[in-house]
């Protein structure tokens, strides 16, 4: 939010040891005033009591070149009149030292002037902060001021007006002075309903003047109403009033005094404020009633003028605040009709369109507008600016002259209308991220098809083109081993055998290397009929028992009668226990057991294989299925890793499931569940195997 510059901000332990030491000799100053005695009259009046306003005046001054508020033209005119208090002191000490007391004199003169110079200082920061006004507080204050000028009209001024013996000049210098006094309350009362209070520069300002008029007040009375002319009592208010606001101009936070506010403050209408309100604007009544009971006819008519003024000024306020009422609602349905747009439009150039339309809507005159990146900076001295960020970078401006943008609700809904765009802009920016990465997405899909399908044809492809060499290198190493080329020798027949068991070896790898690249593409087939599982169980029992007895492994089958058969293929079934039971021969140690077991639960037919091996750790069980996977405990055991990726395959197409639960040291099992049906009739099994090629 664009603010002005208040100038260079020095050190904070500097700025409180002035300030401090400040203070320490204004209340010395005022104690020591205090405590001479009356009869030092050059002490007490022409030295001490004109040194507390040129001090005053000295630290108002020293405060506005240290701190450089945004307007020092408001404390350079309380600067001056503190001056002319001092002077108008220092006439007046001079004349009660010769023994004479003129009125009016040069004094009042001096002393009628620092009033307004007061008012206008006042007047000067209330428009810095507002230049447009607050009508609602300027009413409020007039509410006051009409009850209080009532009251000094009534209680001191009429004292001289209604005495013929006092002359002309007397006593209009004398109805001057409360006039004065109403005057500064007025637009105290202006500026201080519409400031912080919890500024001490305003609260010190406030108290002074507060001390001020109370000590006129107390210097009226006493001079009107009683015969003993003693002023002690109201010299010391005017005294430490004068003090006070001197300090106030050296408090480093006296900028505030015309710092312009983010926004103008309402004021706020709480139940203590109303009533405090009507209670004053009840006194003319009150004042009324009592001047009908004594009698008091004469001054009716100031009564009954206040009167009416007041309740101008109350119907004045009731009217002002239907204003803020309605413009507060036209502005929640201009933002209203905002937010609606956002999510009806898309694209950048439309949504800086809608919101340049609506903060030409919320600003007075339609001094605001959407400035775009590109299109020139901004010049926050001369108007109001709220970035719009996306992406933590900004992107646009709402822009506002700073006159439009000080009136009430203006700014917060500028503000509103700055966030409203960032969060449509940014979804803008992330639609077409979206767009970008699923464009980009789909590439890489597609290039990654492309990729898979020329793997599986260079894997078709190497696999055929193995598999012709290997076949006639088997079929001429089988020869050999039958003698058709010559007797061999027991060396040359045992390389034979390594050649003819590595051969057969290659053609196993690439039959599985081929099943896997069948069943990517999904192709692979499968010759259903009715078999029996415990039959192929055992017959890829008795393959590997020779292998199970050289590794001193025994093997088990348990498979109680009767077993339901099921419709699958007796290929791929066998080929499934082949894997099983030599993966399990191969991991057991010397003197463990590999135990099948087949049986049926309910329509499901359970292979379980179990074995005493080295167990897989729990870490690595979930990716046991995975291709090319080989746990960390094989060692140097041979395999490729394709065999339960291919078991799991096979339970899969046969519409079964496959489950494994492994202790490391302990042991492995598996768990197969193939669906199992009763033998259908020779129509229906027909039925079934056409639906299952479809």
């Amino acid at each position: 939010m664009a603010t002005a510059t208040e100038g260079p901000q020095p050190p904070t332990y500097g700025v409180d040891r002035l300030w401090r030491g400040a203070a320490v000799a204004a209340v010395g100053l005022w104690v020591a005033w205090l405590a001479v005695p009356s009869q030092l009259l050059v002490v007490k009046h022409v030295v001490l009591y004109p040194a507390g306003d040129f001090f005053a005046a000295a630290a108002v001054l020293v405060g506005v070149r240290r701190y450089r508020p945004r307007a020092p033209s408001a404390w350079l005119l309380i600067a001056v009149g503190l001056v002319a208090f001092g002077i108008a002191d220092l006439v007046y000490g001079l004349f009660q030292v010769v023994g004479v007391d003129p009125f009016p004199s040069l004094a009042d003169v001096f002393y009628l002037a620092a009033y307004p110079l007061f008012a206008l200082g006042l007047h000067v920061a209330s428009t810095s902060r507002v230049p447009q006004g607050d009508r609602g507080g300027l009413i409020d204050a007039s509410i006051i001021t009409v009850t209080a000028g009532l009251f000094a009209f009534l209680l001191i001024a009429n004292q001289y007006i209604n005495d013929p013996e006092i002359p002309l000049a007397p006593t209009i210098v004398a109805s001057a002075y409360p006039l004065a006094d109403v005057l500064v309350l007025a637009l105290a009362v202006r500026f201080l309903l519409a400031v912080q209070w919890r500024t001490p520069s305003l609260v010190m300002l406030a108290l002074g003047l507060c001390l001020v008029l109370s000590g006129d007040v107390v210097y009226s009375v006493t001079d009107a109403f009683t015969t003993s002319g003693s002023t002690t009592g109201a010299d010391a208010l005017l005294m430490a009033g004068v003090l006070v606001m001197g300090l106030a101009g050296l408090h480093p936070t006296m900028t505030q005094l015309t710092t312009e506010p983010a926004e103008v403050r309402v004021p706020e209408y709480s139940v203590h404020r109303v009533v405090s309100l009507y209670l004053v604007s009840m006194v003319p009544v009150a004042v009324l009633a009592v001047q009908a009971v004594i009698g008091d006819v004469q001054n009716a008519w100031i009564t009954i003028f206040a009167l009416v003024l007041i309740v101008g000024l109350v119907l004045a306020r009731f009217i002002d605040l239907a204003g803020q009422s309605r413009a507060a609602t036209r502005r929640g349905a201009v933002l209203s009709r905002f937010t609606s747009a956002m999510l009806q439009h898309s694209g950048r150039a439309d949504l800086l369109a809608v919101a340049a339309q609506t903060v030409a809507e919320l600003a007075p005159a339609g001094r605001a507008r959407v400035v775009d990146r590109g299109e020139g900076g901004v010049d926050e001295a001369t108007q109001f600016a709220v970035p719009v960020e996306v992406g933590g970078e900004v992107t646009a401006w709402i822009v506002a002259d700073r006159e439009a943008a000080t009136w009430r609700g203006v700014r917060d809904a500028l503000g509103n209308v700055a966030g409203g765009l960032s969060v449509a802009l940014e979804r803008e920016r992330l639609i077409e991220a979206q767009k970008a990465s699923a464009a980009s997405l789909a590439a890489q899909n597609a290039q990654l098809r492309e990729l898979d399908r020329m793997k599986d044809q260079l894997v078709s492809s190497v696999s055929h083109e193995l598999r012709t060499p290997l076949t006639s290198l088997g079929g001429y190493i089988e020869m050999m081993l039958e003698g058709e080329a010559g007797e061999l020798t027991a060396d040359q027949r045992h390389f034979a055998e390594v050649i003819d068991r590595n051969c057969r070896r290659l053609n196993r790898i690439i039959d599985d290397i081929l099943f896997v690249a069948r069943v990517d593409a999904g192709k692979l087939s499968l010759e259903r009929a009715w078999v029996d599982v415990p039959t192929i169980a055992a017959a890829s029992l008795e393959t590997v028992r020779a292998r199970a007895q050289q590794n001193e492994v025994a093997v088990t089958l348990t498979a109680p009668d009767p077993v339901p058969q099921v419709w699958a293929d007796a290929g791929r079934l066998s080929q499934m226990f082949d894997n099983l039971l030599s993966n399990a021969v191969k991991f057991t140690p010397p003197g463990g057991t590999v135990d099948v077991e087949v049986r049926a639960e309910h329509d499901i037919l359970l292979v379980v294989v179990q074995d005493t091996g080295m167990g897989i750790p729990q870490d690595e069980v979930a990716h046991l299925f995975e291709r090319f996977f080989r746990t960390s405990t094989v060692g140097a055991v041979a395999g490729t890793g394709l065999g339960l990726s291919i078991v799991k395959s096979i339970v899969e197409v046969h519409d079964g499931t496959i489950a494994v639960s492994s202790t490391e040291g302990v042991g492995t099992t598996f768990n197969v569940q193939l669906p199992a049906r009763e033998r259908a009739s020779a129509g229906t099994v027909e039925l079934m195997e056409e639906h299952d090629e479809r």
